[in-house]
């Protein structure tokens, strides 16, 4: 009875050991740090809030009146125009969750749109196509164009249940950006007369407390390589700032392998990257001073400084130092050891190893070396 007792309390001792093991593995897994950071990271609206402004009627331009008859559409004879009907850039400059610029260089990898193309009642569909483009600030505020997409089409607010909440996403290809660009929303106005005065009013706008929108109007002046200066403006066209306001667009930027390798810190799609030095199998013949000039090919136009030795059965036989011509095939002679000269005789031939270093490459090729 005794040992009966005495096992069962070895039995629990064991069975306490094992779940304290067990425990201590889990509390030490959730301890380690992660080893894998997010390529991805959103940069811009929060997209929080339904849009309820638009790019029409709620931008910073003072418009123009025209005095007109009175009609029973414009009773007091004056019809307002927000500003002209042209080509349009507005991006974030803060939104209602912080700055709205790109934190590292990469590649926008996907864009989000919040709400659609308002159409005129009465009037033909509304233009719908759009733009993206990378803005790199400029001294004294306002950007300067440095890429811009293909072109995209917003959904019409009512076609399709499309409405202010209605978010669209667009995958823009090697839209490449720098820490601290922004990225911009671009229409192409779509003035129409009598329906379209002021361009489209793309409803992308929303109300939100500590954001500001900036905007540049003018007719193919929102190009590669224009500037938006805050000192060109008028009431109709140029640059305004329009506080309060938020751009309902949210930037996917993709880092490293989540960017292609065309932009900044990307690697994504990256061609293979070719070795310096090159050394392709060959037979070499060595002469009576016991020289062999070895085929070795430099790739960088700037040369190829180092090193090659020969070894045989594993002990190095020949050694020397080089400075390569770049973008060519060079013959490099090595002295190898007297000792070699008799395995050659003998065998006809022997193998050899060359191998051959520059910088942080180095090279190593299967090679037979025979009397000439």
């Amino acid at each position: 009875m005794i040992f009966g007792n005495l096992c069962a309390v070895v039995r629990s001792q064991r069975a306490l050991r094992a779940v304290v093991t067990l425990v201590l593995i889990v509390v030490a897994a959730l301890a380690l740090p992660a080893t894998g950071t997010a390529a991805i990271t959103p940069v811009g609206s929060p997209l929080s809030i339904p849009a309820t402004f638009n790019t029409t009627e709620n931008l910073g331009y003072q418009g123009m009146n025209t005095a007109v008859p009175p009609t029973a559409q414009y009773p007091n004879g004056i019809v307002h125009t927000a500003h002209f009907g042209a080509d349009t850039a507005l991006w974030n400059v803060s939104t209602s969750a912080g700055g709205a610029a790109m934190p590292t260089g990469g590649e926008a990898v996907q864009i989000e749109i919040e709400g659609c193309a308002i159409p005129a009642a009465g009037g033909p569909a509304p233009l719908t196509q759009v733009h993206f483009q990378d803005l790199s600030p400029v001294p004294g505020g306002g950007a300067h164009v440095n890429l811009t997409s293909a072109a995209f089409d917003v959904p019409v607010c009512g076609a399709h249940g499309a409405g202010p909440s209605t978010v669209s996403t667009f995958k823009p290809f090697n839209l490449c950006v720098n820490a601290g660009d922004y990225v911009d929303l671009n229409d192409e106005g779509g003035f129409v007369a009598n329906f379209y005065r002021a361009g489209v009013p793309y409803e992308v706008l929303g109300a939100a407390r500590g954001a500001e929108v900036d905007s540049f109007i003018r007719g193919n002046g929102t190009v590669n390589g224009s500037t938006f200066a805050p000192s060109d403006s008028s009431a109709m066209e140029g640059f305004a700032a329009t506080s309060g306001t938020e751009l309902l667009m949210r930037v996917q930027l993709g880092t490293g392998p989540d960017a292609r390798y065309v932009c900044p810190g990307g690697s994504k799609n990256a061609p293979p990257t070719l070795s310096p030095l090159s050394v392709h199998p060959q037979t070499d013949g060595i002469n009576h001073e016991r020289v062999v000039s070895f085929a070795i090919y430099c790739r960088p136009a700037s040369g190829c400084p180092g090193s090659a030795s020969v070894s045989v059965g594993g002990r190095t036989v020949g050694h020397a130092t080089f400075n390569l011509q770049g973008d060519k095939t060079n013959h490099l002679p090595i002295r190898l050891a007297a000792s070699v000269m008799n395995l050659i005789r003998k065998h006809h031939g022997i193998p050899a190893t060359l191998t051959a270093t520059t910088g942080s490459t180095t090279v190593t090729e299967a090679i037979t070396v025979k009397i000439l």
